[in-house]
């Protein structure tokens, strides 16, 4: 079972139809949230979970970053996922408010601007474009992909309205820590999470030079407050698998006052 964030009609199913190929698991479950998906990978050890990590305008998705250390959940697998956002309703000409998932209303916030349009978020583009249908408010429109519109049976108003071309969102495959998953595919990636002595001046210089010595890429660091005070951050970074990565972290813990893995994972 993969669980991902509904209704049908996610960019998120779009994800899951791409990792069940790879994982030979075509039955996908619907949950409201990305939180009930980390809470179903949680619940159900054999369960694996596909949530969004980041995308090229918004940036990532902080919510998902949080709950990585928030829930015993590991990554397996990463895709990225074409974004191409459309209008769906009925009349654009009656349109006064258009509903969408908080990453797809800032992702096109020129285009709203222009229209004056009021905004309502809701959890996921395919559940604004269900609202919409169960609505039949010519003044509603929802933001989202193009099926939606045959799924919820309203009509495609505008297409390709994202502020930017190059619009691609980042899925990650979960499963819980406990799951015992073998896989042809060869890791490529892998991310940790790194927590400095705030008392060691200059240690993150340290941590990044542990990589520069092994000559290990680095494809993304981001910082996130640690939830323990106010001032003290964590830092996400993902870099090319490395094959002696048990020695690599030996050099981090060196250090970093806490180094967690996330996962060392293949990609589609």
């Amino acid at each position: 079972m993969i669980c991902c964030l509904g209704p049908r009609g996610s960019y998120s199913e779009k994800a899951a139809v791409t990792f069940s190929k790879a994982i030979n698991d075509s039955e996908i479950q619907f949950e409201d949230s990305i939180y009930n998906v980390f809470k179903a990978v949680e619940t159900n050890p054999e369960f694996f979970g596909v949530v969004p990590s980041e995308n090229s305008i918004g940036g990532s998705v902080s919510i998902t970053q949080d709950l990585l250390l928030e829930f015993p959940v590991k990554i397996l697998g990463e895709v990225d996922i074409s974004i191409n956002h459309c209008l769906l309703g009925y009349d654009i000409k009656k349109v006064t408010e258009v509903l969408a998932h908080p990453q797809a209303l800032a992702q096109c916030g020129h285009y709203i601007t222009k229209n004056n349009w009021n905004i309502t978020p809701v959890d996921s583009n395919a559940k604004a474009a269900k609202i919409v249908s169960e609505e039949k408010d010519e003044k509603l429109a929802a933001i989202c992909g193009v099926e939606n519109a045959e799924i919820y049976g309203l009509n495609v108003l505008d297409e390709y309205i994202q502020d930017f071309k190059n619009n691609t969102t980042r899925f990650f495959l979960i499963c819980n820590k406990n799951k015992n998953f073998k896989t042809d595919l060869k890791p490529k990636k892998a991310s940790i999470v790194v927590e400095l002595n705030k008392n060691m001046p200059g240690a993150f210089y340290e941590v990044l030079g542990v990589f520069k010595y092994r000559n290990v890429n680095l494809t993304r660091i981001e910082s996130r407050p640690s939830k323990k005070e106010i001032g003290n951050y964590v830092f996400y970074i993902d870099y090319e698998y490395y094959d002696d990565n048990s020695a690599l972290l030996r050099d981090l813990r060196i250090w970093a006052l806490n180094v967690i893995e996330l996962g060392n994972y293949f990609v589609l």
